[in-house]
């Protein structure tokens, strides 16, 4: 039996809904946030069985690079903003649940390749069905959560990194390393496609703008097209900086879940098994405590303004500077993990906070495209061009320490970067 519709808000309705959100919102970005383990994992299990994938195929770092980010995020932005346009016409609950079916049958695809070129299209394939798996969720969790715990919301469902972790652990490191690493790619394809029809039998759609104070003048909007999305984010300076500073942040985050299970193996001699736990901990484990901590502390600490949500996002980048940089150069393995996985964590507080602000800043007939376009960029560059570039820097240093200065320019760049885009970001929030 399906979940009840989310009723209109009207003005005198909204004091309640900011005190209390209905269990059934919460039971849905329950499974939301399972599905988007599901992506975590279809994402991530390339980057944990790449050393095997390496040898069968002769790759060099440029093609594992292509493998791993570029590709993937190519194909991810050409179909981001068609699904992002989709989302905000479509039933959402249904479009969700067929990208996770899709997603998810690509990863089992992935792991029939014979061939470099198969699994680079295998990869493709997922990239562009994930395209609105987030967007998708975040629409949704606008319209089920008030903006007070939005970022609370949006940290819960980043959540999903832990559990997706948990499963890179027992799929992408114990199967691969007894089994293989086409059986591990088969076996990760199998929850979304269970979690696909839990979604479309027990979740039901809410009412566009229902969350927002008035929701009546809302939800009569149509949605608004591709101009429109682009002009909000062309003459919103605070979009246009949460934009840039969340595509930066990404490219870091996704240097190191890309390429640490490699860094660990090929410097501190780790295991296939050791790799996928290091991989784990630091973009699983320790990037769900950063976005769900994050979250909640976030909330309290901006009180509804986005400014004070750039200002944590600024401060939390620059502390990942120092300490990805300390982590590429330790000395020992566990050290090396460590830090790297303090990095993830610091970076992770980023998502809650930025996207909560962007989600505030946005009327709810365009959300899922701007969404969209916000996770077109941060997977074209992103987790595109970020460890693609990884890959070219290594191949272009040259030498046994390539790749750990490879790893070191990229994020050296981009988690400033990330920080001065905040910043500049908060200087204009206050006008929204």
């Amino acid at each position: 039996m399906k979940l009840n519709d989310t009723p209109d808000v009207t003005g005198t309705q909204a004091a309640h809904i900011e005190a209390a959100v209905p269990p059934k919102h919460w039971y849905a970005l329950a499974v939301m946030t399972l599905i988007y383990a599901c992506h975590f994992l279809d994402r991530m299990m390339v980057s944990i069985i790449i050393e095997p994938v390496r040898k069968e195929f002769a790759l060099n770092d440029s093609q594992i690079g292509l493998l791993t980010g570029l590709a993937y995020g190519a194909s991810f932005a050409a179909a981001g903003i068609p699904i992002g346009l989709m989302i905000d016409r479509v039933n959402r609950v249904r479009l969700l649940a067929m990208l996770v079916a899709i997603w998810s049958a690509m990863t089992t695809l992935s792991g029939m390749a014979q061939s470099y070129v198969q699994l680079l299209l295998a990869r493709m394939g997922v990239g562009a069905s994930e395209a609105g798996g987030s967007p998708t969720s975040l629409s949704l969790i606008s319209d089920m959560f008030p903006a007070s715990r939005r970022s609370t919301a949006v940290g819960c469902f980043f959540l999903s990194n832990a559990v997706g972790a948990i499963m890179s652990i027992l799929i992408g490191g114990y199967v691969a390393a007894h089994h293989g690493w086409r059986a591990a790619m088969l076996i990760a394809g199998a929850p979304g496609l269970l979690l696909a029809v839990v979604l479309f039998v027990t979740v039901r759609e809410p009412r566009r703008g229902a969350m927002e104070p008035g929701a009546g003048s809302a939800t009569a909007r149509p949605a608004a097209g591709i101009g429109q999305m682009l002009r909000h984010i062309g003459t919103n300076a605070t979009m246009y900086h949460i934009l840039a500073g969340v595509t930066l942040t990404t490219a870091g985050v996704a240097t190191i879940g890309a390429w640490l299970p490699s860094f660990v193996m090929r410097f501190h001699g780790f295991t296939i098994k050791d790799a996928g736990f290091a991989v784990a901990l630091a973009s699983g484990f320790c990037g769900a405590l950063g976005s769900a901590v994050g979250g909640y502390l976030t909330d309290k600490a901006a009180d509804g303004r986005p400014r004070r949500r750039m200002d944590v996002s600024a401060g939390v980048c620059l502390a990942a500077t120092a300490t990805a940089a300390a982590g590429m150069l330790a000395g020992t393995g566990s050290l090396a993990v460590g830090l790297l996985s303090l990095t993830q964590m610091l970076a992770f507080i980023v998502f809650p906070a930025a996207f909560g602000a962007m989600l505030g800043i946005t009327a709810p007939n365009m959300r899922g495209a701007t969404s969209a376009s916000l996770q077109v960029c941060t997977n074209l560059a992103g987790y595109g061009l970020g460890p693609f570039m990884v890959g070219v820097f290594s191949d272009w240093y040259g030498g046994d320490q390539s790749l750990r200065y490879a790893m070191i320019t990229v994020m050296s760049i981009c988690f400033p970067w990330a920080a001065l885009h905040f910043i500049l970001g908060a200087r204009t929030a206050s006008d929204n």
